[in-house]
Parts: C-alpha cells; sequence; structure tokens
C-alpha cells in the first residue's frame, strides 16, 4: 500500500512472498516433538522415589576448574544427590543418573526436569529403557522444578559462599544436608530427610503387615 501510494507501483503478494523466502525470512511453525509432552499442572509425590527432581548446575571445581553439577533431589523427603561432572551431555547424565540411583536408599520411579538438551536423546531413551518416568516441566516454568532450585540456593549460600563451612566436599555437605540438617516446612516439621524416609517406610511396612 505503501509503495502504491507514494510511488505508485504494484507488487503481488506472491512476489513477496518469493522475496521472503529467499532470503530466508519466512519461519516455518515448529513441529511437535514425539519425546516432548510438558506436565500441564504440577506433580505432587506421596511417595519416595515417585518423582525425583534433577537439575545441573555450573559450580567451582579442583585446581580452580569448573565443572557441571548434577543435583537430584527426592520431592517427598528432601533428600539429595549431587555429582560433578565434566560437561552436560545426554549420556554423562545417564551416568549421574546411574550414581543416584546407587546412593538413595529407594528405588528411582520418576524424574522431572525441564527440557535442557542433556535430558533429551540418549538419556531419554535410557529412562525408558529402565522404566523411570519422564516428566518435563513446561517452558519458561522453573518454579516447577522449585525442590531443586531450592537445593541449588541452599547448596550456594552453605557452601560455595559460606567461608566458615566445615564441610571440604560436596559429598559431605549433602551427607550432613541428608542426615543431621533439620528441615523446616509443614512436610518436614523439623526432621531430616533421612527421619522422613524412615517414618514413610516404617508407614508402608505397617499398611502391608
Amino acid at each position: 500500500m505503501f509503495l502504491h501510494r507514494e510511488h505508485n507501483i504494484e507488487i503481488s503478494t506472491t512476489t513477496i512472498y518469493k522475496f521472503y523466502k529467499k532470503k530466508n525470512l519466512i519461519r516455518k511453525p515448529q513441529k511437535k516433538l514425539k519425546w516432548y509432552t510438558p506436565l500441564k499442572e504440577p506433580y505432587y509425590a506421596v511417595s519416595p522415589g515417585e518423582n525425583v527432581q534433577l537439575d545441573v548446575k555450573y559450580v567451582p571445581g579442583e585446581n580452580m576448574t569448573w565443572a557441571y553439577q548434577y543435583r537430584f533431589i527426592d520431592t517427598v523427603t528432601n533428600m539429595q544427590f549431587s555429582v560433578d561432572m565434566a560437561d552436560r551431555e545426554s549420556k554423562t547424565t545417564i551416568r549421574a543418573m546411574r550414581q543416584a540411583k546407587k546412593y538413595f536408599p529407594f528405588q528411582i520411579l520418576g524424574t522431572q526436569t525441564d527440557n535442557g538438551s542433556e535430558f533429551r536423546g540418549d538419556f531419554h531413551k535410557y529412562l525408558i529403557r529402565a522404566n523411570i518416568i519422564h516428566r518435563y516441566i513446561p517452558k519458561r516454568s522453573a518454579p516447577w522444578n522449585g525442590k531443586v532450585e531450592r537445593a541449588n540456593r541452599s547448596l550456594d549460600d552453605e557452601f560455595y559462599l559460606n567461608p566458615t563451612k566445615p564441610w571440604n566436599t560436596i559429598t559431605e555437605y549433602f551427607k550432613w544436608y541428608n542426615f543431621d540438617r533439620p528441615h523446616e516446612g509443614k512436610e518436614m516439621a523439623g526432621k531430616t530427610p533421612y527421619e522422613k524416609y524412615l517414618i514413610l517406610v516404617h508407614k508402608s511396612v505397617t499398611l502391608k503387615g
């Protein structure tokens, strides 16, 4: 309309389309990815291992290096496991998950992540083979992974930014976190994650008996 009004030039919409296509300026609609079916609402677990949130944090490593720290936290007991890795490739996530499975005293039945590349591909296929439910949170919804996000902040305050910390390694820290640190809130009521786990296991055994 501008060209016609100001310069008396007529250009068809087809010509405009061809020009934009030639310049790669036409954005095609994104295809729906088969593997990506995000949660429609937050998931609330009731049993240990039912939903373990997973995130990766870039942290200072040994000898002035940096590492990718994989953090797993059970949403029912607050028990966590962390391991430093050199990268955050999908296959590396598998190795981290295998270590977490060995550490936790309960079976991991489901895990919840964002849709980062480290949680797709080989890792997603591994979860399917291992019969572990993979819950993706929607894009731009980090608060849905609130447990692990808060654990990341606690780690900064209590470990990395704490000049008087009594722990030398991250392993020592999450041992204290799981077995000695009282956790506040309605669900924890001052109990440690391991104490919460033992209470739930005792209830389960009592109900089954």
